[in-house]
C-alpha cells in the first residue's frame, strides 16, 4: 500500500483534522520499509463525503438519530472499498461501533476542554461575568446541565452548525461555548475568552481525539501502518470514555459524559504544559494510574449525578473495565 484513500467529512473542520491525521500517519511511517515498495513513500488520498448530521442543521441531534449521523456515510465508503480508513472525531461516533468496524487507532488527545466565546472575543466579559439574563448559545444538552448548575440565571439558546456558523452567532447571543479543540486544530483560539475546567465542566467523551476507523478485520500492512501512528495512552483514555457511554447505554440525546487522563506523580510541581494543559511526554505519570470522572443527567430526580474512580491502567482491557466500574458507580445512585 502506498497510498491511503481516507474517507471524511466535507466540513472545513473535519477536512483540517482529517489531513492532520494523514500527515501524522504519514511522518510515523516515513522511512519505514514496505517490501516492494520500500522505496515509494506513503502517501494519501481524501474521500470527501456528506453526512446527515451535516446536512440537517436545523434539528437537535438527538431529535434524528445521535452520534450516528456523523459516521454513516463513512462507514458505507469503507464497506464499500471506497475508502481503506475513515478519520473521526471520537466524541462524535456511537458508544459502539457496528461488528463491521473496529477503532483502529487514535492520535494523542488533543485540548479537551470546552471554552467560552463571548461577544468581543478574547477581551470580552468572563462567563461568570456575564449579566443575568445573558444568552449564551451551545448545541450540546451536557453542556447545558453543566452550566446551569454554574449560571442558572443565564438563558442557553440551542445552536448548530460548523465553527464559523457558531462564532457568527454572536452577532445576536452574548457567548458561544465551543470545544477547544477544533478551534486550535483551525487557528481560531486566539478569540477564546476562557477555558473551563475539565474536572468542574466535563467535556463530551472523546472530546479532543482524532480516530481512525476500519473494517473489522483490514490487511496486515494496513493495520502495521496505523499501529505506527496510534497514541496508546490515549487509545487507553478513548477505551475507558466509550466504556463508560456504552454501560449507560447513553448517546448524543444524554447529559452525559466521562473525562479520563493519566495522574501524575505529584512530586512534578513544575511541570511544562501550555495552556494550563499538562503534556503527559514531558513529565513522569504515577505507576500508569488512570483517574476518570464522569456524570448522568438522572431525569426523574432531575439532578445530575456525579462519580469518580481512578486505577492501574496499562492496557485497553484495563481501561474498559475503568470505564464500567465509573458506570456502575453512577448506576448506584439512581
Amino acid at each position: 500500500m502506498h497510498k491511503l484513500r481516507i474517507a471524511t467529512r466535507r466540513s472545513a473542520l473535519a477536512v483540517t483534522q482529517t489531513k492532520l491525521a494523514a500527515e501524522e500517519i504519514v511522518r510515523r511511517n516515513s522511512g519505514v520499509a514496505a517490501g516492494a515498495l520500500a522505496n515509494t513513500p506513503l502517501d494519501y488520498e481524501l474521500v470527501e463525503l456528506s453526512t446527515e448530521g451535516d446536512r440537517r442543521l436545523d434539528r437537535p441531534l438527538s431529535s434524528f438519530g445521535g452520534k450516528g449521523v456523523f459516521v454513516k456515510e463513512l462507514e458505507v465508503a469503507l464497506l464499500e472499498h471506497r475508502a481503506d480508513i475513515a478519520v473521526h472525531s471520537l466524541k462524535d461516533m456511537p458508544a459502539e461501533l457496528l461488528p463491521q468496524f473496529k477503532l483502529a487507532a487514535v492520535l494523542k488527545r488533543e485540548d479537551p476542554r470546552d471554552c467560552f466565546i463571548a461577544k468581543g472575543g478574547a477581551g470580552g466579559v468572563m462567563f461568570m461575568d456575564l449579566p443575568a439574563g445573558s444568552r449564551v448559545g451551545t448545541g450540546s444538552v451536557r453542556r447545558v446541565v453543566q452550566l446551569k448548575e454554574i449560571r442558572p440565571d443565564l438563558e442557553y439558546v440551542p445552536i448548530r452548525g460548523n465553527i464559523q456558523t457558531r462564532i457568527a452567532k454572536l452577532s445576536e447571543l452574548d457567548g458561544v461555548v465551543l470545544a477547544a479543540a477544533g478551534l486550535k486544530r483551525m487557528g481560531l483560539d486566539d478569540l477564546v475568552t476562557e477555558y473551563f475546567d475539565a474536572q468542574k465542566m466535563l467535556p463530551a467523551s472523546g472530546q479532543g481525539i482524532l480516530a481512525i476507523e476500519t473494517l473489522l478485520q483490514p490487511s496486515l500492512e494496513l493495520e502495521q501502518i496505523l499501529a505506527r501512528a496510534n497514541d496508546a495512552r490515549t487509545y487507553n483514555v478513548a477505551v475507558a470514555e466509550m466504556a463508560f457511554l456504552k454501560a449507560l447505554n447513553a448517546g448524543c440525546q444524554y447529559p452525559v459524559a466521562a473525562h479520563a487522563e493519566y495522574k501524575i506523580n505529584n512530586s512534578f510541581n513544575n511541570v511544562a504544559c501550555e495552556n494550563n494543559v499538562v503534556n503527559i511526554d514531558n513529565v513522569a505519570c504515577k505507576d500508569n494510574v488512570m483517574c476518570i470522572n464522569g456524570i448522568y443527567w438522572f431525569e426523574p430526580k432531575q439532578v445530575l449525578l456525579r462519580a469518580r474512580v481512578e486505577g492501574e491502567c496499562a492496557t485497553d482491557k484495563q481501561a474498559r473495565e475503568l470505564g464500567c466500574r465509573l458506570a456502575s458507580k453512577i448506576a448506584e445512585q439512581f
